[in-house]
């Protein structure tokens, strides 16, 4: 957001390191300048704003995934088609711009470890084609039966005279 605000500066863009340094640094919260306050502290003398946002981005990309899994942390599988879940998944994510790969991982996990280790040995796959052989997996898959372990016992030997 703050690149398009430089290009679009009247009446000239704003090119110079310093002046984008000065301008990122007034609007930062408090909490996310206290992530770069050696930075603030102590700028790069050459080109402080890419020095900046470098390690704005570097040090804020843990709690961005931390905050992605929080948020999808409650979507199972359950009795839904494994691309039902990843429609709701990618509905609840949409305005994070979860990288494809942290969403595929986030997707596997919540699918049958059986699923998982078939979709292990396939290339190149994206989420669309996961959900894709997953459901088709699910489909001829036989839904897992309860075993009730029954222990007949010998009605002479509970009675003793």
């Amino acid at each position: 957001m703050c690149e398009s605000t430089f290009k679009l500066a009247v009446p000239k863009p704003i090119t110079e390191s310093v002046t984008k340094f000065n301008y990122v640094v007034s609007h930062l919260p408090p909490e996310v300048a206290s992530l770069v306050r050696d930075i603030l502290m102590n700028p790069d003398v050459t080109d402080p704003y890419t020095h900046l946002k470098t390690e704005l981005i570097n040090r804020s990309g843990e709690s961005s995934q931390q905050e992605i899994r929080q948020l999808l942390s409650g979507e199972e599988l359950g009795t839904r088609k494994p691309s039902e879940l990843l429609r709701n998944m990618k509905r609840r994510a949409e305005t994070l711009k979860v990288p494809e790969t942290f969403m595929l991982e986030l997707f596997l996990q919540r699918l049958p470890t059986s699923v998982q280790t078939i979709l292990a040995a396939v290339t190149d796959l994206t989420l669309d084609k996961a959900a894709e052989i997953s459901d088709r997996i699910l489909e001829v898959t036989p839904v897992p039966m309860e075993i009730h372990a029954v222990n007949k016992n010998n009605s002479n030997s509970m009675v003793r005279r």
